[in-house]
């Protein structure tokens, strides 16, 4: 009798440690205490779709290939792509304007926080801000331009079930 109560505590044992590793194992990748979850890697293509939707003005042409990714360190999953900018920034503002209100993206009201260099000389901010529900989480959709005299400007969306996500 003693015997076979040593055998099922040992095969149980055995069982616990077993589901122990494996879960532990599937924590640690799917992000554990760091890195993006998998939840957050699957929102890149709805992230990278939705740049694609909102087109390029006249004259903008891309700085690069599109890219996509997740910052493990904020946990959000990220796509965008820089462009070259045309002549006019009133025709890249106008333009982001619209296609983010037919794309359902409506415009985040500015953070009171934001740092002093998110402005122009004339104190006019620098970059739009937009946010909109995809895939049932709140998302980012920035446009910002260079700094440091440099040309062009950047779209980007952003979006995390597991962390955080805001406006570049």
């Amino acid at each position: 009798m003693n015997d076979l109560r040593a055998g099922a505590s040992l095969v149980v044992g055995g069982l616990v440690l077993a589901a122990l590793v494996v879960g532990g194992g599937y924590w640690a990748l799917d992000g554990g205490l760091y890195g993006c979850t998998f939840a957050d890697r699957r929102l890149e293509d709805p992230m990278a779709a939705e740049v694609a939707a909102l087109g390029t003005p006249d004259g903008a042409r891309p700085d690069g290939e599109q890219y996509t990714g997740c910052d493990d360190d904020d946990r959000f999953a990220a796509a965008g792509r820089g462009y070259a900018e045309p002549a006019r920034r009133s025709d890249v503002v106008a333009h982001y304007r619209a296609a983010a209100a037919r794309n359902g993206w409506q415009p985040a009201p500015p953070d009171p926080e934001e740092p002093a260099w998110r402005t122009d000389p004339g104190g006019e901010r620098i970059g739009l801000c937009f946010t909109k529900e995809v895939d049932g989480t709140t998302a980012h959709l920035a446009v910002s331009w260079a700094f440091d005299g440099r040309q062009g400007y950047t779209v980007e969306a952003r979006a995390s079930r597991t962390g955080g996500s805001w406006c570049a």
